[in-house]
């Protein structure tokens, strides 16, 4: 029996980077829709929500391929506390995982946990800006649809090139 040289075909760093981000984001929906029987029905989230999320860009852990710094196929995850619009009530936790695309723009998948539920976004960011898809959530977020949107100035800084809070707004639609 003879065998056959295989010849396997590589993706670049990048490429292979976002794959598996959109996998990590499909997977993430799957398990979303899988866990909210509601989806169909709609959501009985209304109105506006406003919140105050933290970040800290020296607290995420990166994912770096070459060349070094932010640049395609970077990944960035991020676990924050999130505040109610006081500033001062804790309400829970944001999480996020930015997938660079080039040196401008960014894939975002996240998850805002809160009391009474979980909240999912998903969008792109091109310099800095543009607002969220609110994509589902679970308890009494189960099959929110909205946008997501933070403020570019920061509300709070926390110490020098430390943690910053924006102020967050969530708009529901039905």
């Amino acid at each position: 029996m003879t065998r056959t040289a295989r010849t396997e075909r590589r993706l670049p760093g990048s490429a292979r980077a976002l794959l598996g981000a959109l996998g990590l984001l499909l997977a993430f929906a799957i398990a979303i829709g899988a866990t909210t029987g509601q989806a169909a029905v709609g959501s009985k989230a209304t109105g506006t929500l406003k919140l105050v999320v933290e970040f800290d860009r020296n607290a995420g852990a990166r994912d770096d391929v070459a060349p070094a710094g932010d640049s395609s196929g970077d990944q960035v995850s991020f676990t924050e506390p999130v505040f109610a619009a006081d500033n001062r009530t804790r309400l829970g936790r944001a999480m996020f995982l930015n997938t660079f695309q080039d040196d401008q723009g960014a894939l975002v998948a996240g998850a805002l946990r809160l009391r009474d539920g979980t909240i999912t976004l998903a969008g792109a960011r091109v310099n800095g800006a543009g607002s969220l898809a609110v994509t589902g959530g679970t308890g009494a977020y189960a099959g929110a649809r909205g946008s997501y949107s933070e403020t570019a100035k920061a509300l709070q800084v926390l110490g020098e090139d430390g943690p910053s809070r924006h102020r967050v707004t969530i708009r529901f639609r039905r």
